[in-house]
C-alpha cells in the first residue's frame, strides 16, 4: 500500500481575478512561495511534494498521519493569503492512491466554490507505512547532445514530449511520473514492479525517440526521500560506467 496526498488552492480562479489585470507576476510569486512553503513543511516527515499544475500538488506522504496533514493545512492558512484543501489516498499502486486523493475532496465542492481548508479522507488506517519504490531516470549525455548544442527552447519542447511520454507509459504499469529538472524524471512505483517492467518502457522510448537513450537507478526504502537516496546512488553507479548500465537496483 501506499499513501498519496494531493493539495489544491481553494477558489484560486476567483482569487486571482480580485488580484486585477496586473496579476501574472504576483500569482507566480505565490505558486513559488506554496511550493517552497510546502516542500519544507512535508520535507520535515520525509516526503516530497511534485508541482503537478502548480495550483495542485501531489506529494508522497507514507508515515505521515492525519494531524500532520491538519497542522499543514493550519500553517498555510495562517501564512498565505489562500487556503488549501488535501486529500488523502490509499491504494495498492500509486496511481490508485492519487485517484482516491482526488475523489474523497470532490463531496466537498469544486475547486472553484467555497470549499475552504478542507482535510478528506476515506476512513483508511493512515499512515501507511510501507516501504517506496522509487525509479530516477534521466537521458544518456543530454549535456553534451542537447543542452550545449541546441538552443533552450527547442530542448525544451523536447524534454515535454519526453515526460509526456514517461507519463502514458509509467501510467500503463499505474505509477506515477514527474519531471524533476534538468533531464531527470521521478517515477513513484508500487514495490511489486520488477527491473523488466521498467527496461520495457524506457526500450520503448528510445524506440520513439531516437537517438536518445535512457537510464534508470531504481531505490526503495522506508519513506520516499530514503527511495530516492538509494536510487541515486545506483543512478551515479551508471554514469561512472559511462551509462554501459541501463538500469541498476532493486
Amino acid at each position: 500500500m501506499i499513501q498519496i496526498t494531493t493539495i489544491q488552492i481553494d477558489n484560486f480562479g476567483p482569487f486571482t481575478e480580485d488580484l486585477g489585470n496586473n496579476r501574472e507576476h504576483k500569482i507566480q510569486l505565490l505558486l513559488s512561495e506554496l511550493y517552497i512553503f510546502l516542500q519544507k513543511c512535508f520535507n520535515k516527515y520525509n516526503s516530497l511534494v511534485f508541482s503537478a499544475s502548480k495550483d495542485i500538488l501531489i506529494a508522497v506522504t507514507n508515515g505521515i498521519s492525519i494531524e500532520v496533514h491538519q497542522e499543514i493545512i493550519d500553517k498555510v492558512k495562517e501564512n498565505f493569503p489562500i487556503t488549501i484543501s488535501i486529500g488523502i489516498g490509499v491504494g495498492s499502486t500509486p496511481l490508485d492512491a492519487q485517484i482516491e486523493s482526488s475523489n474523497v475532496l470532490k463531496p466537498y465542492g469544486s475547486a472553484q466554490s467555497s470549499r475552504k481548508s478542507i482535510l478528506a479522507h476515506n476512513g483508511k488506517k493512515i499512515p501507511i507505512n510501507n516501504n517506496i519504490k522509487v525509479a530516477h531516470i534521466d537521458i544518456n549525455f543530454y549535456t553534451k547532445l542537447a543542452t550545449d548544442v541546441n538552443p533552450f527552447y527547442i530542448n525544451y519542447i523536447s524534454l515535454n514530449k519526453s515526460y509526456a511520454t514517461l507519463m502514458e507509459y509509467f501510467k500503463e504499469i499505474n505509477t506515477l511520473c514527474f519531471f524533476n529538472g534538468g533531464d531527470n524524471f521521478i517515477c513513484i512505483c508500487s514495490n511489486d514492479v520488477k527491473r523488466s517492467d521498467i527496461e520495457n518502457i524506457l526500450n520503448k522510448y528510445e524506440e520513439k525517440y531516437k537517438p536518445w537513450k535512457l537510464k534508470a537507478g531504481i531505490g526503495q526504502g522506508e519513506n520516499i526521500l530514503e527511495a530516492i537516496s538509494e536510487a541515486n546512488i545506483f543512478l551515479h553507479k551508471i554514469r561512472k560506467g559511462h551509462n554501459q548500465e541501463k538500469i541498476l537496483g532493486i
